[in-house]
C-alpha cells in the first residue's frame, strides 16, 4: 500500500525552503540549482520560440508553478495571459504576492475535478518537471486527458519529463516512465506528438542511461557537489556552455528533455 501523500510532502518541501532548492534537484544546492535554471531558462526561450504560434496572442497555463519560473518564462515572452497553478496552497500564496495581476488556482491536475479552470480555452499548456512528480498512474493518465480537455482544438502541450529508452522507474516521489508508455497515454489521449528536444545532455542526472560508469560518475559528482557546496558553482559555469550547445545539436538526451504535442483541430 502506498501511503505516500504528494501534497503534504510538496507543502512541507516548499514551506521549509521556497526557492530553487525546494523545487530543483534536492539535496545539490543553490549554486548547482541556479545553473541548472539558467540552462532551463534558454532551452525554455528557445524551444518556445521555435514553435508556429502567435505567443502575443496565446492564453497559456502553467501546471505545477511552484515558485513561478515558467510563469516568469512566459512573461518574457509577452503571452496575452497566464494562468498558473499549483498542487500547494503554500506556493499559490506566494505566487499571488509575487504576481497579483495574475490568476493562480489550487488544483490536482491528478483529480477527476479541475475546476475553476474553464475547458477549450487555453492555446498553450505547460508542465515543466512536473508530470514525473505524480506516482500513481491512473492519475498520470486523468492529468493527461484533463490537460487535453483544457486545451483549445490546436493548442499546444509542452511538458519536461525522462522518456526513459528502457523499463520504468519508481521513486517514491518520482515515476520515471518509459518513452513508450508515456507516447501510449499521450495518443490514447488524443494529442499528435510533434517532437521531443533535450532539456539536459550533461547537467542532470543521466537516467535514461544503463551506463553503468556514467551513472557512477554523476554519483560521484553529487556526493562531491554535497560535500562542498561551492563546487557547484564550478562545475555549473564550467558546463553551462557545452549545455547549451549540446542541446542545440542533439536530438536525444540521457536525461530530461521536452516533448511538444498538440490537440489536433
Amino acid at each position: 500500500m502506498n501511503l505516500f501523500n504528494p501534497r503534504d510532502y510538496w507543502e512541507e518541501r516548499l514551506r521549509s525552503n521556497f526557492g530553487l532548492c525546494g523545487v530543483g534537484y534536492a539535496g545539490i544546492g543553490e549554486y548547482y540549482n541556479t545553473w541548472l535554471y539558467k540552462v532551463k531558462r534558454k532551452i525554455f526561450l528557445r524551444t518556445m520560440s521555435s514553435l508556429s504560434m502567435d505567443l502575443m496572442k496565446s492564453n497559456v497555463i502553467d501546471i505545477g508553478s511552484g515558485t513561478g519560473f515558467a510563469i516568469e518564462r512566459w512573461k518574457e515572452l509577452s503571452v496575452r495571459t497566464i494562468v498558473g497553478t499549483d498542487l500547494t496552497q503554500v506556493s499559490i500564496e506566494n505566487l499571488q504576492k509575487k504576481f497579483p495581476g495574475d490568476r493562480f488556482y489550487q488544483v490536482d491536475i491528478g483529480s477527476n475535478m479541475v475546476t475553476p479552470l474553464e475547458q477549450g480555452h487555453y492555446d498553450v499548456v505547460s508542465a515543466f518537471d512536473v508530470l514525473f512528480h505524480i506516482v500513481d498512474d491512473r492519475r498520470y493518465q486523468t492529468a493527461m486527458q484533463n490537460i487535453y480537455a483544457l486545451l483549445r482544438p490546436g493548442g499546444w502541450f509542452i511538458f519536461s519529463d525522462n522518456f526513459l529508452h528502457h523499463g520504468t522507474e519508481r521513486a517514491l516521489h518520482q515515476v520515471s516512465r518509459s518513452l513508450w508508455d508515456i507516447t501510449d497515454i499521450l495518443e490514447r489521449t488524443g494529442f499528435r506528438i510533434v517532437r521531443r528536444t533535450p532539456m539536459f545532455v550533461l547537467m542532470n542526472d543521466p537516467i535514461d542511461q544503463t551506463n553503468t560508469f556514467l551513472r557512477l560518475a554523476w554519483q560521484t559528482m553529487l556526493v562531491l557537489v554535497r560535500k562542498v557546496n561551492f563546487l557547484g558553482l564550478i562545475l555549473g559555469a564550467a558546463l553551462y556552455p557545452w549545455e547549451l550547445l549540446l542541446t542545440c545539436y542533439l536530438k536525444e538526451s540521457p536525461t530530461t528533455e521536452i516533448m511538444i504535442c498538440r490537440k489536433p483541430d
